[in-house]
């Protein structure tokens, strides 16, 4: 997704925007070792290591949204719009399932066409990939919202009825009726929307003090959350909270998105991160197929029986696997596989 100011001519990326990407989709690849490797090796000195993971959990994934909010344009006409979206979210989705779902078969000898989820069964299109399905309902929502109303407040809540009912839906025992994974589609339309008010009304503004204020907002919710046992709410594949920890999901979705966006900001220029942001589909894409056999591959040569040797080993995994991908964004650049992305 190209992020550019909104009046810009010619048409000029954000540089902070791409540099905060790139720091996500890192945040992302490491966060799922530790659970693709369980099914390779034992994890008993990996397991610590995901406790860092609240300090980006609770909030990456809807930073995504509230991103893709912000850099996208919904002025478009209903044809061009759909067919932009189906484009750049739903043939990468299908590309990245079919890649994906080869080498699971190639390496784990799993079924081609299903995967089990909570013990059940799903065609394997619907159920991976999440974030590509959900982003889609989610823009084709926020765009139809758009075209009935310019009214922020009016907008706001025609996202917040379908936020709530899909919040409280969003448990274990529905995933099977999320078929295409709506439920975070109706969950994330809010970030969405957050993210493309923000831009209509210029709040993310170039003054520091209000990452800074998000940076304390979120570190002191994470100390009261750990002085007072509570677990952080997040929410990504499934959501991991009921429905009385709503508040605490929004504070730190929306804490640590601004917080992100404004060290992306500080960073600002940074070669390797901006090149990961501009190419996050395709890292978010390839990064399973990757992990899985770099991981199959480093557990051959040793399995870890330390915490410091499981620090190495997931400090090498995701540290390989992002440079592997990073090649990977370079071969998506040429044809024919930039029509696996919708590039055409």
């Amino acid at each position: 997704m190209m992020c550019v100011e909104k009046a810009s001519l010619p048409r000029k990326r954000l540089p902070f925007v791409d540099t905060t990407k790139g720091l996500l989709i890192v945040f992302l690849v490491f966060h799922h070792i530790v659970n693709m490797a369980k099914d390779k090796m034992p994890i008993d000195n990996l397991n610590n290591i995901t406790g860092w993971d609240i300090l980006y959990v609770p909030y990456f994934m809807q930073a995504f949204f509230f991103i893709t909010g912000y850099c996208s344009s919904f002025n478009k006409k209903a044809k061009a719009f759909i067919c932009s979206n189906a484009k750049s979210l739903l043939i990468p989705l299908v590309s990245f399932c079919i890649i994906n779902q080869f080498f699971s078969w190639l390496i784990d000898g799993d079924n081609f066409f299903f995967v089990t989820v909570l013990g059940k069964h799903f065609f394997f299109v619907t159920e991976l990939y999440w974030f590509l399905s959900a982003l889609f309902i989610a823009k084709m929502l926020l765009f139809i919202i758009t075209k009935c109303t310019s009214k922020p407040i009016v907008q706001f809540i025609l996202v917040l009825i379908p936020f709530v009912v899909a919040i409280s839906l969003n448990t274990s025992h529905f995933h099977a009726y999320n078929f295409f994974h709506w439920h975070n589609g109706l969950v994330n339309l809010m970030f969405l929307w957050i993210g493309y008010t923000f831009k209509q009304h210029g709040l993310l503004s170039e003054k520091k003090r209000y990452g800074i204020i998000s940076l304390v907002l979120y570190l002191i919710g994470l100390v009261l959350c750990v002085i007072l046992g509570k677990n952080i709410p997040y929410y990504t594949h499934f959501p991991h909270f009921n429905f009385k920890y709503t508040p605490l999901f929004v504070y730190f979705s929306l804490t640590g998105t601004i917080m992100v966006l404004y060290i992306g900001k500080m960073i600002q220029h940074n070669r390797i991160l901006s090149f990961l942001g501009k190419n996050t589909i395709v890292v978010y894409g390839i990064h399973f197929s990757v992990l899985n056999i770099v991981i199959l591959l480093l557990s051959c040569l040793f399995i870890p029986s330390s915490h410091i040797e499981g620090l190495v080993f997931y400090l090498i995994t995701g540290g390989v696997t992002l440079f592997i991908s990073y090649f990977f964004c370079l071969l998506f650049q040429k044809k024919p596989f930039t029509y696996l992305i919708g590039k055409f």
